[in-house]
């Protein structure tokens, strides 16, 4: 072969001699100058070698085929040793040679050389170019070309063939007397020394570290996509749930590590993308204490957060920092762990196109299931008028005379066939397209993206649109000694009428309540009448009269009415005109809301190294999120306390920014055994939080004018007067911070570590009797046991770990002095109706955890564990003072311990197939250890209500968990003394009304234990199977334990129109079972109180148990379901644009059937994203089943 000598370094001596070298982002030239000083060896080099590469180097007495083995490892380089000369060059597999015969006998074999060829591919059969194959213990080495293909000469004596390549386990395979070796490669995932991105973007060996972490790839969240990349973690990490919420396409989703920590605070993780945190509040999320109810009522909706902003296809992986240990170097924010999110950014060489482009179909997955036999109660003739209640507590709709139903006589439009609320949803699409460049040269690499998101709901009207654009540019100067990094992102985000949950405002709610023989095909088609008129609410208006002294003045009268009308938008179309009750049509084209979401956020990071041994790093971040939402109640929607007459504009504009800048120097320096690794630095975040939110209302009565015009939706155009709806909030912060940290590690066998953190915060800042900043640590330790003890040849690795932290929490926002109530027409600020702390203390995590990391069989095994055990202490609470003011405290412990779990398992035969199965587990205990005491010693009891007249309550209790429920019972009495029995655990005879059969309630009174909203354990379990070019995967993941709370149920059963309900009509009419009121007046069809013999009206009963205060032991569910949870079926065809550019064709799913389920909801179901409401359905847009298809190229 020919060679261009670019080098000829004269030398002469043995090129097997052992040297040491320390060097870092050093050119390759470079360090094949220094190999040749200290070796005394020759390298002839091809031109088509890339000298000027980057690589590190930490070796210690090793050969010089040992250093080039590290030096090129995952290229497409190659050398041969022949003393003192060594020969490097761009290597392709041999043509032409010829082959050992293979009736040559093993004997002959050893003692010449001979020519062994084969094909190298990974577990999925994509072909791996520029592996390094060696002949174990010579100087015979190759690499495969574009389609893995190798051949290799082996010498004589040549006994076992060494395949190598980075980011998989390098391969030692004997060769015996085979001529072809085909090798499957495995995914080194896991490796120990695997380098992981730690916290503030701190590069660490797996093998340091004292922690857990597991990181996902990104294709893991691009198989099966959804608008919001997080849903496509569950299943996949130990220990992480996440929980989406009602919001649909682009809305948030509840995400939690390790358990619920914080009674009042905030328990999500930390978001950090490339090293620097994210803010990532919900928009439009409601307060625990009082937002609850107000969802459960008018539907409010919650809306994205800036994580669910980001497009899938710009991530190019997410390690789970779990628990406060791996995280404290963030502080505060981090005490809950951190998600750390690597983007995609350019890379040294040509021009790379990708292109993806998905479309999924989306439908219901679990309806409730309503009766098709009863429907509304009626009465009336055609003579005196009917009349028809809002239920379907009526009769059989097969049984209501013709008369009912003829729409000349009757006004209701009523059908004898149930409508099928399945009908009442659309198949809802998602197209998502987005496409990549990259590239660069050494000095600049350039990565810019485009992406798109559009999906049609599954009810009609709901639409969701976003565009992403990302740049990234890296800068190289001076011989890579100073790097920038500089990215540029903006979102452009447009949600139409977003799904919400609660009742009277949400179309679901009216549907699935409504009486079941109302004709919905009917109302569907007119649910506006644009001749009809109404009558105006009363209102206020001015006249002019005469004063006594006989001057005219103006007077104010009130209770007058109008007739209204209006020939655009109409008159809403409905059974009955009455509070609560609204058309579902009318609700989605009348009640309609959009949302703009305009986000710009970028970073610059600086990076200079002023010596091999000391770097200095700079960052600073700007993210500016700017939201508007306008919301339109059209003039006759019914609110819960009268119509909207003449409608009603509701506009809500927030702004904030957020400023991130910090600092840090490092130190890395190689001290005979010891490596040693000092980072010390500082940061600094500012954030500025502005809302303003007013709700004008159409003309009508304005000073000396009657102008009743209606659906007036301009801002300009509508008369705001000072009794209209104002609100305001402006909050800023800041908070200031030094850290450090330092890891000591004993010939890459031992490690020991340790940070610190000292925080200033704002928000400490107004209490004078105490200093303003707070400090926290961590200490860990890891030690390579496969390294220090002689194991068995089965154990690869095995790395144990321990480490303690322990993490302080600020005020939460809403106790800053600066939070106050604004005007936005005058400006003027309202007090703030809290009172502050008296020498208040940080919420502070303790926490400790221990593990192992091990590897079996060659690494087809691994396994990884984790105990932990976390206790935060000094958790904020507060109740109620004097002058209805909130008093915050500090007290209460609230304990998680738990384990983690993570194994896979790699079966790969042969090179056409392989298996990889991982399976996770976690176990989660919480416990309230301690709560807080009131200023007279009492302890006190936090309480969430869930529903209406305190049905359904969570209690904050010593000795209970987060999330425990409470619900009314029963009203009982002791049938020996005939005394009324409060405690609801012990039995009695249910005291029911003899006029109306209806049991008591002890309404006000949740004492009723049923149990914990949160599961205990949660489990994924994914399997991925290739053959050739095919690829399979499925994932199936479950909780076990938790409770799930259905409200939807609740008042599916009060309004009759339950399945439930019709089965206990039709078994008391089976078996003559009816219940006599006292006075013999009235006779129903009965049952039995379940548990009891007593009989009651089914009626009573189910009216009484059921609604928004409903009897919860019957409305409250095992959450328990394992589910099928993704699936996929993809082809490669490979090398279709080139070498390694292909095109994949993948169907997929997410969501397509339970394993087994007990609720009649799907659990994984949320009403918000804050604290309380996860596991509280309230007619909730239900959750989906989607499938579809994608296309994934490379040019």
């Amino acid at each position: 072969m020919a060679f261009a000598l670019v080098y000829t370094f004269e030398a002469s001596a043995d090129a097997y001699s052992r040297i040491s070298l320390s060097e870092v982002n050093t050119p390759v030239e470079d360090v094949l100058k220094k190999i040749e000083k200290e070796a005394k060896c020759l390298f002839v080099i091809n031109t088509q070698v890339d000298t000027q590469r980057k690589v590190n180097l930490n070796v210690k007495n090793k050969t010089v085929s040992e250093i080039l083995d590290i030096m090129f490892k995952g290229t497409d380089v190659s050398y041969s040793i022949q003393n003192p000369n060594i020969m490097l060059s761009r290597r392709t597999a041999a043509q032409g040679q010829p082959k050992s015969s293979s009736n040559s006998s093993s004997t002959a074999q050893a003692n010449s050389s001979r020519i062994v060829t084969g094909k190298v591919t990974d577990a999925s059969g994509e072909a791996l170019i520029g592996l390094t194959v060696k002949v174990a213990g010579t100087s015979a080495a190759t690499a495969t070309d574009i389609d893995g293909n190798y051949s290799i000469k082996v010498p004589a004596g040549g006994s076992e063939l060494e395949f190598s390549y980075i980011g998989y386990q390098t391969v030692k395979h004997p060769i015996g007397g085979k001529d072809k070796i085909d090798i499957v490669m495995r995914d080194n995932t896991k490796l120990l020394d695997e380098v992981v991105v730690t916290a503030m973007g701190i590069a660490r060996k797996e093998e340091t570290l004292s922690y857990s972490t597991q990181t996902v790839g990104g294709d893991e969240l691009t198989r099966a996509k959804e608008a919001n990349l997080i849903n496509s973690l569950q299943g996949k990490s130990a220990g992480l749930v996440i929980t989406p919420n009602s919001g649909g396409a682009g809305g948030a989703s509840k995400i939690l590590l390790r358990g619920n920590a914080s009674m009042l605070g905030n328990n999500s993780p930390l978001i950090v993308i490339d090293g620097v945190p994210m803010q990532n509040s919900v928009n439009g999320q409601m307060d625990m204490d009082g937002g609850g109810a107000t969802m459960m009522a008018d539907g409010s909706k919650e809306s994205s957060d800036a994580l669910s902003q980001l497009n899938p296809d710009d991530i190019e992986s997410i390690t789970v920092l779990k628990g406060a240990n791996s995280a404290a170097l963030y502080g505060s924010a981090a005490s809950n762990g951190v998600l750390m999110i690597t983007t995609k950014k350019g890379k040294e060489g040509q021009l790379r196109i990708d292109v993806s482009s998905s479309t999924t179909f989306e439908t219901p997955l679990v309806l409730p299931k309503l009766q098709n036999a009863y429907g509304a109660q009626m009465s009336g003739s055609v003579d005196n008028g009917f009349s028809m209640n809002s239920n379907s507590w009526g009769q059989r709709m097969n049984t209501l005379g013709d008369e009912y139903y003829d729409t000349a006589n009757s006004p209701y439009h009523l059908t004898r066939n149930a409508y099928n609320i399945r009908d009442f949803y659309q198949l809802g699409t998602n197209f998502n397209n987005s496409i990549s460049l990259s590239g660069g040269t050494k000095v600049v690499q350039t990565y810019f993206s485009y992406g798109n998101t559009t999906a049609n709901g599954i009810v009609e009207t709901n639409k969701f649109e976003r565009h992403n654009i990302s740049l990234r540019q890296s800068f190289s100067f001076f011989k890579d000694k100073l790097k920038f990094d500089i990215s540029a992102n903006y979102i452009n985000q447009r949600t139409k009428n977003r799904p919400t949950g609660g009742t009277f405002f949400n179309p679901i709610y009216q549907l699935y309540t409504s009486p079941r023989n109302l004709d919905m095909n009917w109302y569907r088609k007119n649910y506006y009448d644009t001749n009809a008129t109404w009558t105006s609410n009363p209102y206020s208006y001015i006249v002019s009269q005469t004063g006594s002294d006989g001057l005219p003045i103006s007077v104010i009268q009130s209770g007058k009415t109008s007739t209204l009308s209006d020939p655009n938008y109409g008159k809403q179309v409905w059974y009955s005109d009455n509070i609560n009750l609204n058309n579902p049509w009318w609700l989605l084209n009348r009640m309609t809301s959009e949302e703009v979401i305009n986000r710009t956020f970028g970073s610059i990071t600086a990076n200079w190294q002023i010596i091999p041994e000391l770097n200095l790093q700079a960052r600073i971040k700007y993210d500016y999120n700017e939201r508007n939402d306008e919301n339109r109640q059209y003039a006759t929607t019914w609110g819960n306390a009268e119509m909207i007459d003449r409608g009603r504009l509701i506009l809500d504009h927030t702004k904030s920014q957020d400023f991130y800048g910090d600092f840090m120097l490092s130190y890395n320096k190689q001290i005979q055994d010891f490596t040693i690794g000092v980072n010390a630095g500082g940061s600094m975040m500012n954030s500025s939080y502005d809302q303003w939110m007013i709700t004008p209302i159409a003309k009508s009565g304005a000073p000396n004018t009657e102008d009743l015009s209606c659906n007036q939706f301009v801002l300009s155009d509508i008369y705001i007067s000072s009794s209209d709806n104002y609100g305001g909030l402006t909050t800023k912060n800041w908070e200031r911070a030094i850290f450090a940290t330092a890891q000591v590690t004993w010939q890459d066998k031992v490690t020991v570590e340790g940070s610190y953190r000292d925080d200033w915060y704002r928000a400490f800042t107004q209490f004078k009797d105490m200093d303003p900043h707070f400090a926290y640590y961590s200490a860990g330790a890891s030690a390579q046991m496969n390294k220090l003890l002689t194991l068995p040849d089965q154990i690869n690795e095995l790395k144990l770990r321990a480490s303690y932290s322990e993490v302080g929490n600020s005020i939460p926002n809403n106790l800053f002095l600066a939070s106050a109530s604004r005007n936005p027409a005058t400006g003027a600020y309202i007090s703030s109706a809290i009172i502050n702390f008296k020498n208040p203390k940080p919420e502070t995590t303790q926490s400790f955890e221990a593990g192992f990391d091990v590897s079996l069989l060659d690494r087809s095994i691994s396994l990884q564990a984790t105990y932990y055990n976390a206790i935060m202490k000094n958790q904020f609470m507060k109740y109620q003072g004097a002058a209805g003011k909130e008093i915050y405290i500090n007290g209460g412990k609230v304990r998680n311990q738990g384990v983690e779990l993570t194994a896979s398992y790699i079966f790969a035969p042969n090179n056409d197939f392989s298996w990889i199965t991982t399976f996770n587990y976690a176990f989660n205990d919480n416990k309230i250890l301690t709560v807080a005491r009131k200023q007279n010693g009492q302890k006190y009891i936090h309480e969430i209500d869930l529903g209406n007249l305190s049905g359904l309550k969570i209690k904050f209790e010593e000795g209970g968990s987060y999330g425990d429920l409470y619900a009314v019972g029963f009203m009982k009495r002791d049938p020996n003394t005939g005394e009324i029995i409060t405690d609801p655990s012990k039995d009695g005879d249910v005291i029911v009304d003899p006029q109306t059969g209806a049991p008591f309630k002890l309404n006000g009174q949740a004492n009723e234990y049923l149990g914990n909203m949160n599961a205990k354990h949660t489990l994924g379990w994914a399997n991925t199977f290739n053959y050739k070019d095919f690829s399979f995967y499925f994932l199936i993941d479950g909780k076990v334990g938790g409770k799930v709370i259905s409200f939807t149920e609740a008042y599916l059963d009060y309004f009759g129109t339950s399945q439930r309900t019709a089965e206990a009509r039709d078994y008391a009419l089976a078996n003559d079972l009816y219940w006599t009121s006292s006075d013999g007046a009235v006779t129903k069809p009965g049952m039995y109180i379940p548990g009891t013999k007593q009989v009651v009206p089914v009626d009573q009963y189910y009216q009484t148990i059921g609604g928004g205060s409903p009897v919860g032991r019957n409305y409250v569910y095992d959450a328990t379901n394992f589910r099928l949870r993704e699936i996929s079926l993809a082809y490669t065809f490979r090398n279709l644009f080139g070498p390694s550019k292909n095109l994949t064709v993948s169907a997929n799913a997410r969501n397509l059937f339970f394993l087994y389920l007990d609720a009649p909801i799907d659990p994984d179901t949320s009403l918000s994203t804050q604290n309380a409401l996860g596991n509280v359905d309230i007619f909730s847009m239900p959750t989906t089943r989607s499938f579809g298809i994608s296309l994934k190229a490379s040019f």
